[in-house]
Formats: structure tokens, C-alpha cells, sequence
């Protein structure tokens, strides 16, 4: 655990030493006026050494543990010239058990240190402010050791980063010196700046300078307050001839800081709290010690150091968090070497075994291995050559899945489910156009599998999340469906790309005298797939009784073309009618081939829209979808937060219309 410390109570009553005593007065009934004055000169006294104008006080700026080892920053406040920390005189207590523990002086080796300087410039620091500024800012840069990091912020109409922090000394006066009053006073932006400059490592310090109330900063006092506290960083300011509400403000970001506030009236009081700022960075401390087994949680830990014939002391509440081989052993805690059995490595490994093992279980169960495998697969190929593209009752035992008992009451327990729910001419239809040999209760088996071993697989990849695995059960679902139409529609457009040819061939087999069943079965024997496979099927249909022409309309509605469709009625009405079926042909054929020719044209000059239109509309998608299963947080105030929600449905709404509408531009129609 890490974080600058919380202050005590005493650390606020030391600020009641920088409120000018009159000033309180001034607001009183003069009834009251000499016991309130008495009181605040006895808390003067009891608070305030009569030769300092501030106790010399003990501090804990930065605390972390790790490994079991306790490690701490100690400095002190106020310290008169020439005294320093006795490293040999530092304690460590923790809930008042002394420990043993290690001091040694902050060098760059040990902790990085940075110091930032926030300095007004306005208009109203002319004259004796800015001169002093200057000279004090010189004073701290010459002060500090060379190891600890300076940078220089100023604020007057905005604030701005003048050195970032350095160790360049000369870079640093140089600027110090070129400072120049003018403008309004941006106070609280200042800070803020000042705290974002510091850094977010190691021991920091930010000083502030200011001599009026803010005027110009866009930020307000309760943000600068809060950004005090979680910086975790030193904050002190200076408060040069200010009113009674600058001061306070400035009170309330020291408080909130973990630093001090202090009042200056002369322009040599900014040289001594510079002055006092960096001997106690100069003198700090940093401690280590070994935290004992039996302590942990929420502890209070207490520092005491001497310097000089001062015993400085300081206590924080600090939470001990040991590592695991160190956590002390209860009734409850189980003898294992590294507490394997609990790891998520093991657990995702079980996990994985699981899953092959189910998978190598379902392969086996479904006879994948059967030695007539491959006699049954045969089998089923010929069965696209029936009348129903079935195969006979007596084969229908052997199933793509397998030949084994499993493998065919799952497929008759789907088959069973397509004819319920009455999808089975519809799912045979896409099969048929896909060139598939499955039934379609052997695709609904396939289907499921896929679908919910998608979802698995996502759940042990992504370590059991919700979200991941619901992604794997739509991806699974949607996946061998749109493979079963990309693979028809692929097939359609090859049978497309043959018919002209094939138109050609009929029409010259029947100039030469066959007929038109002759001239079919003159394209199964010369055409190629898959041409040849679907006017196979319309000559067994012919043969069993079926007309030629319905047989080929067979063809059409199998292969979803409106095209071949139109051939088919053009048949259909010279053998109706009579005429000369071959020149027809060769007039459809010729017409087909420019249609074809425009079609590609067409493509080829929409190929960049179609192009821009997948990309465009493919990986918004995609890229959310990689930001749920890799870095969820990104995109997890979409989903909880109200206006993260109301984005997600408007940016939603517009990509559907926008995808229709690129869709409409691409597509044209030949």
C-alpha cells in the first residue's frame, strides 16, 4: 500500500499560529475581545517555542509496504540552521511494538524527490513581491541537494509551466530571473498545474506563492481541495500580505496537502519559509524495516527521530498488506506448497482437459472411426442422384455422423425436431443449393455442437466471463449458418457462370438432331461441376416419369435463379407452341453472355464502394468486440453509464441507416 499520509489533529492546530491574532480580535464584541485574546496568546504559547515563530515538528510524507518491508519518508519541519535528523536516533513503532528498522538520508539512489515552485506573477506582486519571490526561489534552488528535481510554475491570466522539473540549476535561475509581474491572479489552475508537474512517483513537494485571491482560474476551491488530497504529494503555501479569505483558501489547500500553511507580512518572511521548505527536503530521512509475520491490516505506525535537542515524533494509519508466503497461517488454511491447487492457470487448464475430453468422447461415440465410413460417405453421395436426393430405406442407418447407436438415435432425435418445428424442406432446400450431402437433422446436430463449443471455448479463453462466452454462443449459432449460404450462393454463382456455355452446347446437340433429353445428357457428360451434377438430377427425374421441363425447373428452384427460371419458361413455351428451340437457345445464350460481361463490369467498377462499404461497416464491430474480450473496462461505461447508453443506441441507429444506405449505393442491379 502506497500514499502520502493523512495529517493529525495537531498538524491543524499548528496553523492557528499563522492567523494574526488582531485580525481574530477585530471580528469580536469588545466585551469579549480581552479573553479571547488572552486565549489565543495561551494557545500561542502552548503550540509555539518562544524563540521560533513555528515548532520544529516530525513528519511522515510518503509511506508504501511491500514484500513485508516497511518503507517511509521522514522529514522535518522548521529546522534551525545547521540542524539536521540523527539517522542512528530513529524508531520505528508499529500498534506499539517496536521493530527494528534501518535510517539513512534520501539520496536520487533510494527515492526520487521533486520539488515544484508555484509562484504568483500577477500584476499585484510588483514591487516588493516579485523581488522577494526571486530572491527566495533562488535561495531554495541553492538550497536543495542536487539530486532533487525543481520545476517552475507561475500564475497570473492562466497558469503555466515555466521549467518542468530539473536538475539544471542553471535553467532554473535563469527563469526565476526573468520572471515579470502582470495580470489577473489564476490561482487554483496554478496548483493544479503545480501538482501535475510534480509527478506521480517518489517524494514530492509543491510550495505556493500567492498574494491575493483568485481572479481569473477556470477550476473552483473544492476541486483543488480534493486534487490536493489524492495527489499524495507535500503541498505548503505562502501567503504574502493576503486578505483573511485568500488566506483561508490557502489554509485549506496546505490542510488537504498534508503541509503547512504560513503568513507572511515582509518580503524576507518568503525567503525564511523557502528557506525552512528546503532544509526540510535537505534533511529528510528514509526508513526501512521488516514487518513481522503477525501484523497485518489497518495499523498505526509511529516514527520518533532526534534532531538536535528536539524529539520529533509522527504516527500514520497505514494498511499492511503481506505477500502470500508470508500470511500467517489460521485453522482454516490448507497445507500446500504454493497453493497450486488454487491457481487460475491450473483451474483453465482442468477446464481445456475437460473440453478435449468431451470432444475426443463425442468423436468416438459417433463412430467418426468406423471402417465403412467411408463406404457409407459414397453411399450418400449417390443419394443426390435419386429422385428425393435421399437415400434408400435400407441405408438410412448410416449417417455422416457415424454408423454407431449414438450417432443415429441423436440424428433421429433431430430429425424428430425439424419435422416438429417444420423447417425441414426449407433447411434441405439451402443443403441442396450448398452441393451438401447432409440431412438436415445432421446439420441441426452439427450446428448445435459448433454453436455451444464456440461458447465454451470463448469461457475458458476469457477466465469465465459473461460476456466473452455470450459472444462465442452467437458467433457460434451465426457462423454455420451464413457459411451454409455463403457456400450456396458461391455454387449458385458458379452454375451461373456455365449456363451460357451450357445453353450453347444444347443448341448445337439439337441443330444436330438430338433431342432435348440427349442434348441434357450431352451436358452431363461434357459440363463441368456443378452443372453437370444438377442436370444429372433432372435426367434421373425425367427418366422416373417427371417432365423434362419441370425436372429443369427443378434445377432453378434448387439453385434459387430467376435467370435459369426464365430459360426453363422459354423452353416450356417452344414446346408448346413449336419453333426452332436451338436458335432460341443460342439467342438466350448470347444474351446471358453480355449480361454476364455487364455484370462484371458493374463489379469490378463498384469493387472500391463494395471495398469501403465491409470496411466501414465491419469493424466498428469487430473493434468493440475485441475491446469486450481484451480491455472490457474501456467500454464498460457504454454499458452502465446512462449517457454511455444513450451514445451506444444513437451511434447504433446511425450505423444501421448508414449501412442501408451504402448498401443501396453499392448494389446495382443488372
Amino acid at each position: 500500500m502506497t500514499g502520502r499520509v493523512p495529517r493529525r489533529p495537531a498538524a491543524v492546530l499548528r496553523d492557528l499560529g499563522n492567523v494574526p491574532a488582531a485580525r481574530v480580535a477585530r471580528t469580536l464584541p469588545r466585551s469579549r475581545k480581552p479573553v479571547v485574546c488572552a486565549a489565543l496568546a495561551a494557545v500561542a504559547l502552548a503550540l509555539l517555542p518562544a524563540s521560533a515563530a513555528h515548532a520544529v515538528t516530525g513528519r511522515i510524507t510518503e509511506i508504501t509496504s511491500e514484500k513485508g518491508q516497511l518503507r517511509l519518508v521522514f522529514s522535518a519541519d522548521t529546522l534551525p540552521a545547521g540542524v539536521t535528523l540523527d539517522p542512528a536516533s530513529v524508531s520505528v513503532t508499529i500498534d506499539g511494538q517496536q521493530i527494528p528498522s534501518e535510517a539513512k538520508p534520501v539520496t536520487a539512489a533510494t527515492v526520487r524527490r521533486a520539488a515544484e515552485l508555484v509562484i504568483d506573477t500577477s500584476g499585484s506582486m510588483r514591487g516588493e513581491g516579485i523581488t522577494g519571490a526571486k530572491a527566495a526561489a533562488l535561495a531554495f534552488v541553492g538550497a536543495v541537494p542536487a539530486d532533487v528535481e525543481v520545476g517552475i510554475v507561475t500564475f497570473a491570466d492562466k497558469a503555466t509551466v515555466r521549467v518542468p522539473p530539473t536538475r539544471d540549476r542553471n535553467r532554473l535561475r535563469a527563469a526565476i530571473n526573468g520572471l515579470q509581474p502582470a495580470g489577473e491572479t489564476a490561482l487554483y489552475d496554478g496548483v493544479l498545474l503545480g501538482l501535475r508537474e510534480v509527478g506521480t512517483s517518489g517524494t514530492r513537494n509543491v510550495l505556493v506563492l500567492s498574494d491575493g485571491a483568485d481572479t481569473s482560474s477556470t477550476a473552483k476551491l473544492p476541486d483543488v481541495v480534493k486534487r490536493a488530497g489524492e495527489a499524495k504529494a507535500t503541498l505548503n503555501t505562502v501567503a504574502f500580505k493576503t486578505e483573511e479569505t485568500t488566506a483561508g483558501a490557502l489554509r485549506q489547500i496546505a490542510a488537504a496537502g498534508g503541509g503547512r500553511a504560513v503568513g507572511a507580512n515582509r518580503a524576507g518572511d518568503i525567503g525564511a519559509a523557502f528557506r525552512d521548505a528546503a532544509r526540510a527536503i535537505s534533511g529528510q530521512l528514509v526508513v526501512t524495516a521488516d514487518i513481522p509475520a503477525s501484523i497485518t491490516g489497518a495499523v498505526t505506525v509511529s516514527v520518533r527521530a532526534q534532531a538536535g535537542t528536539e524529539a520529533l515524533t509522527d504516527e500514520v494509519v497505514h494498511t499492511v498488506v503481506l505477500p502470500p508466503t508470508q500470511a500467517p497461517v489460521g485453522p482454516r488454511a490448507v497445507d500446500v506448497d504454493s497453493g497450486a491447487f488454487t491457481s487460475k492457470g491450473l483451474l483453465y487448464g482442468a477446464l481445456g482437459g475437460l473440453f478435449v475430453a468431451l470432444l475426443v468422447v463425442f468423436v468416438i461415440a459417433l463412430g467418426t472411426f468406423s471402417p465403412d465410413r467411408r463406404s457409407g460417405r459414397m453411399r450418400r453421395r449417390l443419394s443426390l442422384y435419386t429422385l428425393t436426393g435421399r437415400a434408400p430405406a435400407e441405408e438410412r442407418e448410416s449417417t455422416a455422423l457415424g454408423d454407431s447407436g449414438v450417432a443415429r438415435s441423436a440424428v433421429d432425435l433431430a430429425d424428430r425436431v425439424v419435422r416438429q418445428r417444420d423447417f425441414e424442406s426449407v433447411l434441405a432446400r439451402k443443403l441442396e443449393r450448398a452441393g451438401s450431402a447432409l440431412k438436415p437433422a445432421e446439420w441441426l446436430l452439427i450446428h448445435a455442437a459448433v454453436t455451444i463449443g464456440a461458447a465454451l471455448l470463448l469461457l475458458l479463453l476469457s477466465g469465465g466471463r459473461i460476456v466473452p462466452t455470450l459472444l462465442g454462443f452467437f458467433f457460434g449459432f451465426a457462423g454455420p449458418y451464413v457459411f451454409l449460404s455463403f457456400k450456396g450462393s458461391r455454387r449458385t454463382a458458379t452454375f451461373m457462370a456455365q449456363v451460357p456455355d451450357t445453353l450453347q452446347l444444347l443448341a448445337g446437340s439439337l441443330s444436330a438432331g438430338y433431342s432435348l433429353p440427349q442434348a441434357v445428357d450431352a451436358v452431363v457428360r461434357e459440363g463441368a461441376q456443378p452443372i453437370a451434377t444438377e442436370f444429372n438430377r433432372a435426367i434421373i427425374e425425367s427418366r422416373l416419369g417427371v417432365p423434362i421441363e419441370d425436372a429443369m425447373e427443378s434445377i432453378a428452384t434448387r439453385m434459387d435463379s430467376r435467370d435459369f427460371a426464365w430459360i426453363v419458361m422459354a423452353i416450356r413455351i417452344q414446346r408448346e407452341v413449336g419453333g426452332n428451340l436451338a436458335e432460341v437457345l443460342t439467342t438466350v445464350a448470347n444474351t446471358m453472355r453480355e449480361r454476364e460481361r455487364v455484370r462484371r463490369q458493374v463489379r469490378v467498377l463498384s469493387a472500391e464502394g463494395r471495398l469501403s462499404a465491409w470496411v466501414l461497416g465491419g469493424l466498428p464491430p469487430l473493434f468493440a468486440i475485441y475491446l469486450i474480450l481484451v480491455r472490457p473496462r474501456y467500454i464498460k461505461p457504454l454499458f452502465t453509464d446512462p449517457i454511455g447508453i444513450i451514445m451506444l443506441v444513437t451511434v447504433a441507429l446511425i450505423f444501421i441507416a448508414g449501412i442501408f444506405w451504402m448498401r443501396k449505393v453499392v448494389r446495382v442491379e443488372v
